[in-house]
């Protein structure tokens, strides 16, 4: 998997992946039952926004009613997009710039699977919020999950962000330090 990403990642798919992020996320707030639920909740954070307690997704479920669930659920549907989208552009962005930096053989390879851990765990994030909007007002044991994948999407996130700064500062310093070289 490395390896296509790093064969994949260019300059032009990079900027392609961030460009349908930005639009494609901004389209999915929009068009999304999104603010229909956040406002059954006086615009509370839904539980995927924060590392929310399943006492508390029990609680939101139930505040949100019947209509308001099946609201809730068709946004996981089309919440689906999202973290396609992020890990996409995440991906094309680490391969480009390790290769930039002249990293793209070294360990720091391994980062481009970060993007990877945060499409998987936000996927895995609506699968247990669907799954408990389904089985409501029953608890599943799945639902204890939520505040599991919800830190490990955070976690990933971070860590993709991060990284990307590191391997950019590191292709920069290098720029540098060879035009200094050239220069003297």
């Amino acid at each position: 998997m490395i390896n296509l990403i790093l064969k994949l990642a260019t300059g032009a798919r990079s900027a392609v992946a961030l460009a349908a992020f930005g639009v494609g996320g901004t389209l999915l707030f929009r068009l999304s039952p999104y603010a229909a639920v956040k406002t059954l909740l006086d615009d509370a954070s839904l539980p995927e926004e924060t590392i929310t307690s399943t006492d508390r997704f029990a609680e939101v479920l139930e505040a949100l009613g019947t209509a308001g669930r099946e609201s809730y659920l068709q946004f996981q549907v089309w919440d689906l997009l999202n973290p396609v989208l992020i890990g996409v552009a995440g991906a094309m962005l680490l391969g480009w710039l390790l290769k930039r930096a002249q990293r793209a053989s070294s360990t720091w390879r391994f980062v481009v699977l970060l993007p990877v851990a945060l499409l998987t765990a936000d996927l895995l994030e609506n699968l247990v919020i669907s799954i408990a909007v389904g089985a409501f007002p029953d608890r599943v044991a799945i639902g204890n999950a939520l505040p599991l994948v919800t830190a490990a999407k955070f976690g990933a996130a971070i860590a993709t962000i991060i990284a990307v700064v590191l391997v950019a500062l590191m292709w920069l310093r290098d720029g540098l330090s060879g035009v200094l070289r050239r220069t003297t």
